[in-house]
This record gives C-alpha cells, sequence and structure tokens, in this order.
C-alpha cells in the first residue's frame, strides 16, 4: 500500500507543481518589471523542477507497486497498458512534454548563441503546455481517487489557475493597456 500512497501523492503534488509553474511562466512572460519578472521566474523553473521530481516519483511509484498491472513498456508504448490505455497514454504523452521542456530549458543557456535554437525556443517550450494539459487529462481518466470530491477540486483547480493566469496576461499586458496616455 505504501508504494500506492507514493504514486498518489507524488502524482498530484507534481500536477500542482506543474500548475503553479504554468501560471507563473504565462504570468512572467508579458512582465516588463524585471524584478518581478526575476522572482515569477524563479518560482516558474523551481516549481517545475520540483514537479519534474515529483513525476520521477510517481512514475517509479507506480511501475513498482506489485498491485499495478503497469510495466515499464508503457514509457515506450504509451498505448500499451492493460490499465486503462487511453489514460496511461495521456500520462504517458504528459511526460514527453514535460520532459522535453525541462530538457531545452536545461540546455536553452548553452545554446543561447544559437540563432535557430532562439527562434524555436517558443515552439519547443510549447510542450510543456502541451503536457501540462495532457497531465490534466490524465488527472480526470486515471487513478482510483479521479472520480472522488477532493481530486476533483484540486484538478478543476489547477485548470481554473492556468485559465486564470491567461486571462490576466491577455488583460493586463494587452496592447491597448501598454499605451500609455497623458
Amino acid at each position: 500500500m505504501t508504494l500506492w500512497y507514493v504514486a498518489r501523492a507524488a502524482g498530484v503534488v507534481a500536477m500542482i507543481m506543474f500548475t503553479l509553474s504554468a501560471a507563473f511562466g504565462i504570468v512572467t512572460s508579458g512582465s516588463r518589471n524585471p524584478e518581478r519578472r526575476f522572482w515569477f521566474q524563479y518560482v516558474h523553473r523551481s516549481a517545475a523542477v520540483t514537479g519534474l521530481v515529483l513525476l520521477g516519483a510517481h512514475v517509479i511509484a507506480v511501475i513498482a507497486d506489485s498491485n499495478v498491472a503497469i510495466s515499464p513498456t508503457v514509457l515506450l508504448w504509451p498505448f500499451g497498458s492493460g490499465y486503462r490505455p487511453f489514460a496511461m497514454a495521456l500520462g504517458t504523452l504528459a511526460l514527453y512534454g514535460v520532459v522535453l521542456a525541462a530538457v531545452a530549458g536545461a540546455a536553452r543557456g548553452r545554446l543561447a548563441h544559437s540563432r535557430t535554437f532562439s527562434k524555436y525556443w517558443r515552439t519547443i517550450h510549447i510542450a510543456a503546455s502541451v503536457g501540462w494539459a495532457l497531465s490534466i487529462g490524465h488527472a480526470l481518466l486515471a487513478g482510483t481517487d479521479r472520480s472522488t470530491p477532493w481530486m476533483l477540486a484540486i484538478t478543476l483547480s489547477c485548470l481554473v489557475a492556468v485559465v486564470g493566469a491567461s486571462f490576466y496576461r491577455a488583460h493586463t499586458y494587452a496592447p491597448s493597456n501598454l499605451v500609455r496616455t497623458r
């Protein structure tokens, strides 16, 4: 039972950390205040790294749990799970997205001088957004607690946080709001 609890807790908290990272990333990208931008980026990156560590714990605990019929091959063949194959595929694809963005983010400083990498950075970074969205789908479709009120509340709160951050950024940093009139 310990692995089951670890898997559940790590998965839920990883989703919360990735939600914090996404929300701060959305709000940060439009900020013109250098100090605010610095701290928001710090929280964005810290939450992402924490989410990656917890995601690793989630995956290891699920695969190691002998009461769950999920094989490590699901990491290579996402639809190959005998347990809720679509939900497991969403989780695996979410993992791919956030890991791709993390690797690209870690390499960003070293590759900043490359025009090609800089040109495609935002496109590559969208993998994290796609991964986050897929993780929400995974949370809604997988696991034994997916339909409990507390899990639905956490999942929907994560969704509301990112959508709210998007609306805040769109409203606050819209071009018409940046023009100063006397």
